[in-house]
């Protein structure tokens, strides 16, 4: 089954889009992918739907800026979508499916006595409508209804990829996008988000006038770590906290570093991204032979260097470097849990979100008018 899947970040740089020919159990082929940038004026849009969404008291009616976020999202994932098909020389004909992450506002983990929160906006309906494929959305839901975290949900992909790959176990995959997570795959899936990844060092960029990322981590590579203000945030009680847990990517803020140069600013935040991601890998009681990174934070060369050298003797790799696309590999994890969710197959599990079984998730569109059996 030929499935387009979407992604769209907490860094709200922009959306990914990859096609995989899956039945959402092996993975017969890659088709194309792309990553388009977020407009300026539907990234404003996202920003004030963020900042009602953190204001917002349980119970209460939802903010009425969600409305106006689910459509603008669909209008730029049609917009998207179209011009990614027409590049690859395919139409919405072509496609039999579709998986959309939609655009995370708020995530809140759950507590004793109280379920957690998570809200991925989007209109699932409206664009099985106007593309006319059956479109699934909406992920989440069903696992924190059930008590789990509604996170990390990529693991069950990840292990897909790594028995493609035919790897030795165990086998650690990161995934650096606005918050960073692992999978240890073994006998079992465990997974957990360590902490911020590029989430923190994407505002502080933003904040400075100075872009969207550092390229490379070149200003982090030129910065003094302030191990006072990493140790501050190591401090956190996320950190002591059992596994599986999920993170808010605003569950950490940019304010025990203000006031900092740039450089340094950015120094600390990386070193707080790489002892927060070797606290979870330990947490979980991982010994790798390979450590698999993908997501953006793959570009950071400084962060990269990092990682390298504190698990050697683990032997870390790119995405790419295994044949992968790693800028895709999101995007294809829905692309492949939206056609497990066509089966009714679990898509999270007690050691990847704390469900209290194995569930699968998802809210099936199927566009008015026509009917789509299950392939």
């Amino acid at each position: 089954m030929k499935v387009l899947g979407f992604m769209t970040g907490t860094s709200l740089d922009g959306i990914d889009l990859a096609i995989l020919d899956t039945d959402g159990e092996a993975i017969a082929d890659f088709g194309p992918w792309a990553e388009k940038p977020m407009p300026p004026a539907v990234r404003g849009i996202l920003e004030n739907a963020v900042r009602a969404a953190l204001g917002w008291p349980r119970g209460a009616a939802e903010p009425a800026v969600f409305e106006e976020a689910r459509r603008v999202l669909v209008g730029f994932h049609l917009e998207a979508a179209d011009h990614f098909l027409r590049q690859n020389g395919l139409s919405f004909k072509d496609i039999e499916l579709m998986g959309v992450h939609g655009q995370t506002v708020l995530h809140e983990r759950p507590q004793a006595g109280r379920k957690g929160r998570t809200v991925q906006l989007f209109d699932g309906q409206a664009f099985a409508d106007a593309t006319g494929v059956t479109v699934v959305s909406d992920f989440r839901q069903a696992d924190v209804a059930a008590g789990g975290e509604g996170a990390p949900l990529a693991p069950v992909y990840h292990r897909a990829l790594v028995q493609k790959a035919g790897l030795e176990l165990p086998v650690v995959v990161v995934n650096l996008g606005g918050v960073a997570n692992i999978t240890l795959i073994d006998e079992h899936l465990t997974a957990l988000d360590t902490g911020p990844a590029n989430g923190l060092m994407d505002q502080w960029m933003r904040q400075h006038g100075r872009g969207d990322y550092d390229h490379e981590g070149q200003l982090a590579a030129s910065g003094v770590v302030k191990d006072e203000v990493v140790a501050a945030y190591m401090g956190h009680p996320y950190f002591a906290a059992s596994a599986p847990k999920s993170l808010d990517r605003y569950d950490f803020t940019l304010e025990r570093v203000q006031g900092m140069a740039i450089e340094d600013g950015m120094a600390t935040l990386s070193a707080f991204t790489l002892q927060s991601l070797l606290a979870g890998i330990d947490q979980v009681g991982a010994t790798p032979k390979t450590v698999i990174l993908a997501g953006g934070g793959r570009h950071n060369a400084h962060l990269v260097r990092g990682i390298t050298a504190a698990l050697a003797p683990a032997k870390v790799v790119l995405a790419e470097d295994l044949g992968w696309r790693g800028g895709a590999v999101e995007a294809e994890a829905f692309a492949y849990m939206a056609a497990r969710s066509l089966r009714g197959l679990p898509i999270s599990f007690p050691g990847t979100t704390s469900a209290p079984e194995p569930l699968t998730g998802g809210v099936i569109s199927s566009p008015r008018g026509r009917s789509q059996s299950v392939a």
